[in-house]
């Protein structure tokens, strides 16, 4: 949807303004371009009680609006929702579910759930709500409903039970109606309810779904038998659906019956060879009823060649000790001596509130980011009136040069006067900020990270790519319970993830501009991103190798190398590099590894 905006407006402005550029148009009376930033303001906070007022006014006082947010080819999802939100102040909620819930498929991250808390009492009766409206809507918010929070999420279940009792009431042999229900009480802890709605579903119907239901149900009761009895029903009523197999699986092996749930495992790779999930649980079946070094070996193995299998990575890694991949399952801490004497420094814990100068001499120049997380660390002081001096001599730089790009896309993070760093790029807007530090406080995982990264990136655009730049240069002040060279890398990392998740082509353009850029710490979150998106694609991988190659050309013949390490360990990652480089980057590895 096309609007003519100010060059302000084009600079992607935050919520409070798009609420103020709402007013400034609908009183100019162009109410397109008032609802559609409207729309931009909701989608970052639907539960706004001042945006939802004015909007409300609005749509009482009796004027449709909905020709302002028309149906058109490529919908922006934040305009469609709120049209899906005047439908329902219209009372007209079987267009307000049906159309809210393609936005919530499409937009899961974005809270819209809230608004039903506030539909739900106002719908008098259900008879022009559809049945496969509710059942459409339900079926696809519950991903949407399981990244809600506290009573926000309370009060959601609790609207949506209300919404399907009076819909079971209206539709008594609507199965899925009921099915639906007891997923709605399960998840509000209340099993008996959950059970009486699971048994009318299956009576009604007796199917794979409802069987699974009933099965849930049994399970939460904590009865193992019946609920393996009716996994066992949802396999004979539908032999070609796998998914019945893994849950019973499942079940057998919280309660640590290995045989049975290896059986079951069996049953599920049966009917889809190679299942990720199946493979690793029969692993570790086989395991934990043998205990033997031969089924060790295959687990070893098998983690090896599938490190992105999240089944694998949580179910068999416990069994190997010192298992866990750096840069895969762990951020390595940087080495430079800069932050080995930080470390010292913040054991000591010296009272620097009244001032003081910490003097370091280093023999060759470092990443910049080390001293800038030294400067984070004082700036903890910085409210004193003499606050804390670091006083740095740098004796030497190393050949190649690590303050010059490497190719004419390189990025510049960093303004040097002679070997001193100052960031190169204005602060970064709040937005990018807010994505980066909520990315950087949950536990590092690749996969993990890459996956929130994504769902993050959705509130972002391309033209925030400067902005994240920024950021890392620019960090947020880190909690008082995290260190600041940990803090810094954390930040640079997640700022690097959501850069590719933003990225509109692979390998990303932003990343590649960091590796050929000045040498600094995000060129090791970027060869790791780097690599794990390059996996199991050959030409991919191919570009990543010689990227690699010549990153490998940069690192100096004297002083420390920060990347060196993570460039090997992401080398290693990816499948397609022949032999002999692999046995070079594994003895290069190890030696490194045996130096610290």
């Amino acid at each position: 949807m096309e609007h003519a905006h100010t060059e302000g407006e084009r600079r992607f402005p935050s919520p409070e303004q798009d609420f103020d550029i709402y007013k400034a148009a609908r009183s100019e009376g162009d109410f397109q371009h008032a609802l559609y930033h409207m729309a931009c303001a909701l989608s970052t906070d639907p539960a706004n009680a001042e945006w939802l007022d004015s909007l409300n006014e609005w749509i009482d006082a009796g004027e449709d609006l909905l020709p302002f947010v028309p149906v058109e080819e490529n919908n922006y999802f934040a305009v469609m929702a709120v049209r899906a939100y005047i439908y329902a102040r219209m009372n007209k909620f079987n267009d307000a579910f049906g159309l809210l819930g393609q936005v919530i498929k499409v937009k899961p991250e974005v809270p819209y759930l809230v608004w039903v808390s506030e539909w739900e009492p106002r719908i008098a009766g259900v008879d022009h709500i559809e049945e496969g409206t509710i059942i459409g809507f339900v079926s696809g918010v519950l991903r949407s409903l399981d990244m809600l929070e506290g009573n926000v999420r309370h009060k959601a279940l609790a609207a949506l039970v209300s919404v399907l009792r009076k819909m079971c009431q209206a539709h008594p042999k609507a199965y899925m109606l009921f099915w639906l229900l007891s997923s709605m009480y399960r998840r509000q802890e209340d099993v008996l309810a959950a059970f009486a709605a699971a048994k009318t579903a299956y009576k009604l119907n007796k199917c794979w779904n409802t069987a699974i239901g009933m099965a849930l149900c049994f399970k939460a009761q904590g009865n193992i038998r019946k609920a393996a009895g009716f996994y066992k029903k949802a396999g004979r009523l539908d032999p070609g659906n796998e998914a019945g197999y893994l849950d019973l699986g499942d079940l057998y092996l919280e309660n640590e019956l290995y045989k049975k749930a290896l059986k079951a495992y069996n049953k599920a790779a049966d009917i889809q060879p190679g299942h990720e999930w199946a493979l690793p649980s029969i692993l570790y079946c086989e395991y934990m009823i043998k205990q033997d070094a031969e089924r060790l070996g295959k687990i070893e193995a098998y983690i090896k060649a599938n490190t992105s299998n999240g089944r694998a990575r949580e179910l068999l890694k416990p069994l190997l000790p010192g298992s866990e991949l750096p840069f895969v399952d762990y951020i390595p801490e940087p080495q430079e001596a800069t932050i080995n004497v930080l470390r010292q420094v913040a054991e000591q814990n010296p009272d620097l509130e009244s001032g003081g100068t910490i003097s370091l001499t280093i023999n060759h120049l470092e990443a910049p980011s080390a001293i800038r997380a030294m400067e984070l660390y004082l700036n903890k002081f910085g409210r004193s009136a003499n606050p804390p001096k670091l006083n740095l001599t740098i004796d030497n730089v190393p050949e190649p040069d690590p303050r010059q790009p490497i190719a004419e896309n390189g990025a510049m993070l960093w303004n040097y006067e002679g070997p001193i760093a100052q960031p190169a790029m204005p602060e970064p807007s709040g937005r990018a900020v807010d994505a980066v530090r909520r990315l950087a406080m949950t536990p590092y995982q690749i996969e993990d990270w890459y996956r929130t990264a994504g769902e993050l990136a959705q509130s972002l655009t391309p033209a925030y790519l400067p902005d994240l730049l920024a950021v890392l240069t620019h960090p947020p002040e880190p909690p008082e319970s995290v260190s600041s060279w940990h803090w810094l890398q954390r930040i640079q990392y997640a700022a690097v993830f959501l850069m590719a998740r933003l990225s509109p082509s692979k390998p990303s353009e932003a990343l590649l501009s960091l590796c050929h850029g000045q040498s600094d710490w995000p060129v090791n979150a970027a060869v790791a991103v780097l690599a794990y998106e390059a996996q199991g694609d050959p030409e991919l991988e191919k570009a990543v190798s010689e990227l690699f190659l010549r990153l490998m050309e940069r690192i100096p013949q004297e002083g420390y190398c920060f990347f060196t390490y993570a460039l090997i360990c992401s080398w290693l990652q990816l499948s397609s590099i022949d032999v002999k480089l692999r046995e070079q980057l594994e003895q290069w590895k190890n030696d490194l590894e045996q130096r610290e």
